[in-house]
């Protein structure tokens, strides 16, 4: 079972983050065993050659690729992340450009930043987005940055440059700062999301040990996934590995949280109690 605000949901950082090297259609294969409907692709050089055998692995499995990871913390647009929007492209493919323009420091944010520096760094990957019809989303990996109502200022002013197709990718994992007043910030950046990653949510948890948890055993996670479905958003939804523990087990960590989320915003079970 999985919550209304669920339309496609996809695997995260499940490719440089397992126990072994698999091959894109072993991996393929993982995903459809567990029932989830796309990948993320969050490569490393070492698996930017293997896109296009990914993308052709997931197809076989009536699987979506998803997104696709976009760092450009300085502007630049490496060699290898070009050619595999291109090669996506190329097979006719439109995911996501998950854009990290900044890898922030963990913790609540102190320092200011500028919208018009950031979306320099981002305006060359603005326009690959564009020239081959896929939506660039700026991606919260903590800092200035990381911050949703700052990436709303950054997207106004790529809008103010004339790119349109653009959103918020915003991960749960990058957000413990937010969770205290969460119900009051998701209402005010909700419609720029475009894709949400969901993590098992606990207090303090801004890096280390417990920054990174199966979703559903986070003591918050039901209270977030409440403001969520309340406010009728619904679209792309990520469930992360992020460990070094094998992709099949904590995926379906994940999606057992998942599906006991579910059944408790539904009401099909009562109202849980610590620890389930």
């Amino acid at each position: 079972m999985r919550p209304a605000f669920v339309d496609t949901l996809a695997a995260w950082c499940v490719v440089p983050y397992d126990d072994r090297e698999r091959t894109p259609a072993e991996r393929a294969q993982v995903l459809a065993t567990l029932g989830i409907d796309a990948l993320a692709w969050d490569w490393r050089d070492e698996h930017a050659a293997q896109l296009g055998e990914q993308a052709d692995a997931l197809a076989a499995q009536n699987l979506a690729l998803a997104a696709i990871w976009a760092p450009v913390p300085d502007g630049t647009i490496s060699r290898a992340l070009e050619d595999q929007v291109r090669e996506a492209s190329g097979r006719g493919l439109t995911p996501q450009l998950w854009a990290c323009a900044e890898f922030g420091a963990p913790g609540p944010v102190t320092e200011t930043g500028d919208p018009r520096a950031y979306a320099d760094r981002l305006e060359g990957l603005a326009r690959l987005a564009d020239e081959n019809g896929m939506t660039l989303a700026l991606y919260n990996h903590l800092g200035w940055f990381g911050e949703p109502l700052n990436q709303l200022r950054v997207l106004d002013e790529l809008a103010s440059r004339g790119f349109a197709n653009t959103g918020m990718a915003y991960m749960q994992h990058h957000g413990h700062a937010h969770i205290d007043h969460f119900a009051e910030l998701w209402p005010q950046f909700q419609h720029a999301v475009v894709a949400l990653g969901l993590n098992g949510m606990r207090d303090g948890a801004h890096w280390g040990h417990g920054k990174v948890l199966p979703y559903g055993h986070g003591p918050r996670d039901l209270e977030l996934a409440k403001v969520i479905d309340g406010s009728g958003w619904h679209g792309l939804t990520a469930v992360i590995g992020h460990t070094m523990d094998p992709i099949e087990h904590r995926l379906a960590d994940d999606l057992a949280g998942l599906d006991w989320i579910a059944r408790a915003l539904s009401a099909h079970q009562p109202e849980p109690r610590w620890p389930h």
